[in-house]
């Protein structure tokens, strides 16, 4: 019977795979078909492709690792939400992966400052504007929420992330000077949001998951309860 059941949950452990690897697949296969870009451009790291130091642009690459982080803190916090049936919580922090992970696909990808100007002919600071009323959007809804996190955390990447958006906006430069006021202020407010998500992740764990009296092992407490949502940190 023990057999039959690791079995089980092994077949059961390797369907998620067979549906990630199955879409990994058909994404290399679309890759490979394509005549459009070279291969090797698509798979070369960009320094390898482009004859660079390893160094290149390595503030922007642990940017993006910073936004990964904060997208995942945000996802795990949202879903640890849903098990302790706090919905206002995890709709709050669901909210919040999609903007970061919007503003991270942006960083990435060029999107607002390259890529979208040059296909719709917009200039970038309407881009930049759609980005801001999502966020807003989300905002709204989630303060009531959010002001129960450590939320001088969010008050510090703002600040970072909006001396970034002024320079960009209204300062076309380039230059140690302009560097560090465009991309190390979004980067100082990257790392204060990854913060912020992890630290949020964890006192909402805290907050959700208890320890059984008797033993050493640990439940999940069923709270209906929104007001208690990361109080652990207080």
């Amino acid at each position: 019977m023990t057999g039959e059941r690791r079995e089980r949950q092994t077949g059961r452990a390797l369907i998620p795979l067979a549906v990630s690897w199955s879409i990994a697949i058909v994404f290399l296969v679309g890759i490979s078909l394509q005549t459009a870009v070279p291969i090797e451009q698509l798979f070369l790291d960009a320094t390898a492709v482009n004859g660079q130091k390893w160094y290149a642009g390595s503030v922007t690459s642990l940017g993006i690792l910073m936004w990964t982080v904060a997208v995942c803190g945000c996802l795990a916090t949202a879903y640890v939400a849903h098990l302790g049936q706090r919905a206002k919580a995890a709709n709050a922090f669901r909210g919040a992966a999609v903007v970061f992970g919007v503003l991270l696909l942006d960083d990435l990808f060029l999107l607002h400052s390259n890529l979208l100007p040059s296909i719709t002919g917009l200039p970038k600071l309407a881009f930049l504007g759609m980005e801001m009323v999502l966020a807003a959007i989300w905002l709204v809804s989630a303060v009531p929420q959010l002001g129960r996190t450590r939320w001088e955390l969010l008050v510090a990447a703002s600040v970072g992330f909006a001396v970034s958006l002024f320079t960009d906006a209204f300062f076309d430069g380039r230059g140690a000077a302009w560097l560090m006021a465009e991309d190390g202020s979004k980067f100082l407010g990257i790392v204060a949001l990854a913060t912020w998500s992890g630290m949020t992740a964890t006192d909402v764990v805290r907050s959700v998951v208890r320890p059984e009296p008797e033993g050493g092992t640990v439940a999940v407490t069923q709270s209906h309860n929104e007001s208690d949502l990361a109080d652990s940190h207080r």
